[in-house]
């Protein structure tokens, strides 16, 4: 997820966006609790979406916010939601998503990036083994050794390891749910695995073309630059992935949580798309103010 996956904050309600900061406030807390001091310091604002998902299927509906300080913010309470199990288990899957990552991160060029997976792998690695969700750790390791295997080979087909990454976060979304609850928050995490992985490798295309690291998308065009008809292709091609996203949302049990389901909305029908917009600037704009 890492990035992505995050509503457009200004188009928010002020309840929506309390709730929306006490639910990562909440994970927050959990992963501290559940998977190690220091874990929290890789969490990610994209961790909420999985959250809110998950919190549509447990039964206590009553999501309690808290007033509490943190070593972060300690002069000022911050709301924090209570834990729940659909917190707990994102704090648990998080951290094993973030160790895995870390294990990719580590080829990335960046001097300052290599130095701090480095420092905190260990940490990660500790929190990856007390997550002790030993089959969802299973499962990622696989599919990210299939996409491995893939990149490897110089797959030229986007589809396919994005097809993969998909199937992980998919697995993600739906571990643990009863088989007649899995197939909605699947199909969600399916489908925005496919997005973030085809997004993710079309914003890193000039980086990947220059140093010459895997791309499917460079080695499909001929590691020439992306022309204009190119990258329009592209962003077709994840706006329909976030069509497919909707298509599955809207079959989400909201009942009454309609503030749930308005962050969720925000950040499909809004986050996704910003995310992608780097897609409509000049090639020589592209990366500047991005990380």
């Amino acid at each position: 997820m890492f990035g992505y996956v995050k509503p457009v904050k200004a188009e928010l309600l002020v309840r929506e966006d309390e709730f929306y900061r006490a639910t990562y406030c909440g994970i927050c807390r959990a992963m501290k609790k559940h998977t190690g001091t220091l874990s929290n310091v890789t969490l990610s604002y994209d961790s909420v979406f999985l959250a809110l998902v998950r919190m549509l299927y447990i039964n206590d509906e009553s999501f309690g916010v808290q007033m509490r300080r943190c070593v972060a913010h300690p002069l000022k309470k911050r709301g924090m939601l209570k834990e729940n199990p659909a917190i707990e288990y994102t704090a648990r899957a998080f951290a094993i998503l973030t160790y895995y990552k870390m294990a990719d991160d580590l080829h990335d060029e960046k001097l300052a990036k290599k130095l701090f997976v480095t420092l905190s792998r260990p940490i990660m690695s500790r929190a990856k083994k007390k997550a002790a969700i030993t089959p969802l750790a299973e499962v990622i390791k696989l599919k990210l050794s299939e996409i491995s295997r893939l990149e490897d080979e110089g797959c030229r087909s986007v589809d396919k390891p994005a097809s993969l990454f998909g199937e992980l976060l998919g697995e993600v979304f739906a571990f643990g749910l009863a088989d007649s609850e899995r197939l909605v928050p699947y199909e969600c995490g399916y489908h925005l695995g496919r997005f973030i992985y085809s997004a993710d490798a079309a914003e890193d295309y000039e980086k990947d073309r220059k140093s010459g690291a895997y791309n499917p998308y460079v080695l499909s065009y001929g590691e020439a630059e992306l022309t204009e008809e190119n990258k329009q292709s592209i962003k077709c091609a994840l706006l329909l992935e976030c069509k497919r996203i909707e298509a599955a949302a809207n079959l989400l049990p909201y009942g009454t949580h309609a503030t749930i389901e308005n962050i969720i909305n925000n950040t499909i029908y809004l986050g996704l798309v910003k995310r992608i917009e780097f897609l409509d600037k000049p090639a020589e704009t592209k990366h500047q103010g991005e990380n």
